[in-house]
C-alpha cells in the first residue's frame, strides 16, 4: 500500500513508514494497562487481548525484517560512506528489539494460558519493549527516512509496504489499515492507497476506522474510545 508520489525534490515520500510507526508506539503504549485489564476478567477477554497482542508484536516483527531485507541492504550499497554508521546502528538496535521481543511473546503466551502470574512479566516487558523502541523509531525516521527518499526508487520502496501488507492475516487487514488511519495525515492515507484495486480505495477508509475503532473499545476499553 506504499506510495509512489515524490516530494517536490524528488525524493521518494516515505511518511507511510512514520504512520505504521505512531501505529505501532500506540498499540505497544496502550497494552500493559490492557493486560492489567484483561487479567481478573473472563477468559474470552483474556483471549481477545492476547490474540490483538499477538498482531501488534508480530507487525513489528516483519516490520523490521522489512527493513532488514529490503530497505538497509539498499542503503548500504548506495548512500554515503558517512551514513553507514546510522544504518549499522539500527540494524544493531533491531537485534536487540528482536531479543526483547522473543522475551515478550514468551512471557505473553504463559497469560494467555492462564497463568496469572504472568500478568506483571508481560506488562514490564511491554514497557521495556515500548521505551526502547520509541528512541529507535524517532532515530529511523529522522536520520534513515531521508536517506531511503533519496537513494530508493518508487518501486522498491513499494516493495517494503507490500511485504509488511503479505504479512498481516487476511482477515486482520481491515482492522489493521484502521489502526493505522487512527491518527494519520488523510493525505499521507490516500498516498498509501493509490496503488490498491479500486473497490479498496473507496472503502477502507469508510470501514476500516469502525473495525479499529470495535477493536480498541473491546481491547483497550471505553476509555480509549
Amino acid at each position: 500500500m506504499g506510495p509512489t508520489t515524490t516530494t517536490p525534490d524528488g525524493a521518494v515520500d516515505t511518511r507511510d513508514m512514520v504512520v505504521v510507526h505512531a501505529a505501532l508506539l500506540r498499540e505497544i503504549r496502550w497494552a500493559p494497562a490492557a493486560v492489567a485489564r484483561a487479567t481478573p476478567g473472563p477468559a474470552r477477554r483474556r483471549a481477545r487481548t492476547a490474540r490483538h497482542l499477538r498482531l501488534v508484536l508480530d507487525m513489528l516483527g516483519h516490520h523490521h525484517d522489512g527493513e532488514d531485507r529490503l530497505l538497509l541492504p539498499l542503503l548500504r550499497e548506495r548512500a554515503p560512506r558517512d551514513a553507514l554508521r546510522t544504518v549499522e546502528a539500527r540494524e544493531h538496535e533491531h537485534a536487540g528489539i528482536e531479543d526483547r521481543l522473543a522475551r515478550v511473546e514468551q512471557a505473553r503466551g504463559r497469560w494467555r494460558a492462564g497463568d496469572d502470574d504472568a500478568a506483571p512479566a508481560l506488562a514490564a516487558g511491554l514497557e521495556a519493549l515500548h521505551d526502547e523502541l520509541a528512541p529507535h523509531l524517532r532515530a529511523e525516521e529522522r536520520e534513515v527516512l531521508p536517506l531511503a527518499g533519496q537513494y530508493l526508487s518508487g518501486s522498491e520502496w513499494r516493495a517494503i509496504g507490500d511485504a509488511g501488507v503479505a504479512a498481516v492475516p487476511s482477515s486482520q487487514l481491515v482492522t489493521v489499515f484502521g489502526m493505522l488511519m487512527h491518527d494519520a495525515d488523510p493525505e499521507v492515507v490516500r498516498g498509501m492507497l493509490a496503488h490498491a484495486p479500486g473497490p479498496a480505495r473507496l472503502l477502507l477508509p469508510r470501514i476500516a476506522p469502525r473495525a479499529y475503532a470495535r477493536r480498541r473499545r473491546a481491547v483497550h476499553g471505553p476509555e480509549r474510545s
